[in-house]
C-alpha cells in the first residue's frame, strides 16, 4: 500500500513509482469518484471519449455484418479454390 499526506491546502502528492507505471505527467486530468470509505482517481484520457457519448455513431453507414458476411464468403470461395486446386 502506497501512503501520501492531505497538505493544509487539501492537496496530495501522487508517489513517483505511481505516477511512472499509470504515466501520470503535470497537467494530466483525473476524475476523482467516491466509492463506499474510499477515493478512486481515474486518468481521463481526451482521445478516448465515454462510451455513453458513442451512442448512435455507427447509424447510417454501411452494415458491418453484411461487410463481414461479404469477407467470410470470399474467404470460403477462396479456399475452396485452393483446395479444388490441389
Amino acid at each position: 500500500m502506497n501512503k501520501t499526506t492531505i497538505s493544509s491546502k487539501g492537496q496530495i502528492a501522487i508517489p513517483k513509482r505511481l505516477r511512472e507505471r499509470l504515466n501520470l505527467k503535470p497537467g494530466t486530468q483525473l476524475a476523482i469518484d467516491i466509492h463506499g470509505e474510499s477515493l478512486v482517481l481515474k486518468r481521463l484520457v481526451p482521445r478516448f471519449p465515454d462510451w455513453r457519448t458513442m451512442e448512435g455513431m455507427a447509424r447510417g453507414g454501411e452494415s458491418l455484418t453484411n461487410a463481414l458476411m461479404e469477407e467470410r464468403a470470399a474467404d470460403k470461395a477462396r479456399d475452396e479454390a485452393r483446395i479444388q486446386g490441389r
